[in-house]
């Protein structure tokens, strides 16, 4: 169950990622701001991938992301999960570092949350190499409605 958990927290995740950084930058500051509505509208959000996640929201919340959703395989229960996140800028990367998961409310393992965090890293940073220019970001905010990013290209 633990395993489901993760993979299922995790896939949340990098949805919703994939969805809503990648900023085009030129060769000076330039600042890409991304609405709620936005990423809730995104197509990898309105439509998952894997048909056994359902109902996923991104709820913007001062300094945060918190994702929910629910899992659900033929023949067992529902699982509603949700994911907070918290973003931090190290070297001009955007880093994702989930502060706290739970799974039918139950909040997850310090353990488990350790290993959704190496999930999260590890696919973020290959989304990044596949779809981000080459550039450094200076700040992010994010706020009750939008996510506001700052960036400098090389």
């Amino acid at each position: 169950m633990n395993i489901t958990r993760k993979a299922i927290i995790a896939f949340v995740l990098v949805c919703v990622l994939a969805v809503s950084v990648a900023p085009a930058f030129a060769q000076e500051v330039h600042t890409k701001t991304i609405t709620e509505a936005e990423v809730n509208e995104a197509y990898i959000v309105t439509n998952p991938p894997r048909r056994t996640i359902t109902d996923v929201y991104v709820d913007l919340q001062p300094g945060q992301v918190v994702v929910t959703a629910t899992y659900t395989v033929p023949g067992k229960e529902p699982i509603d999960a949700s994911v907070t996140l918290v973003p931090s800028i190290t070297n001009g990367r955007l880093y994702w570092i989930a502060t706290a998961a739970s799974a039918n409310g139950e909040s997850v393992s310090a353990d488990l949350l350790a290993q959704i965090n190496a999930s999260i890293s590890s696919a973020w940073r290959n989304y990044v190499r596949q779809q981000a220019p080459v550039g450094r970001l200076s700040s992010i905010e994010i706020t009750d409605d939008a996510i506001t990013l700052t960036g400098v290209s090389r």
